[in-house]
């Protein structure tokens, strides 16, 4: 992860886990990323931050605009 300084990666592999298995907490990192990680207790530093954004600007960026609405419909 080069380019992000200190990542804590026990935080991020929570993160993973939390959006393959929890359906709230991935509804709401689609709706309010800092207020869901806020409600689910995480308090990740900037360089983390920016990691966990670039990561789901990626997603939202690899699949079409409809099939990304259709998928996250439901959850606005």
């Amino acid at each position: 992860m080069e380019g992000y300084g200190e990542i804590r990666l026990e935080a991020l592999r929570a993160l993973t886990i939390l959006a393959t298995h929890d359906d709230e907490f991935r509804r709401g990192v689609w709706v309010d990323l800092e207020g869901t990680l806020a409600r689910f207790g995480f308090d990740l530093s900037d360089q983390e931050m920016a990691q966990v954004r670039d990561f789901r600007d990626a997603v939202v960026n690899s699949i079409d605009e409809e099939v990304f609405a259709a998928l996250t419909q439901d959850y606005r």
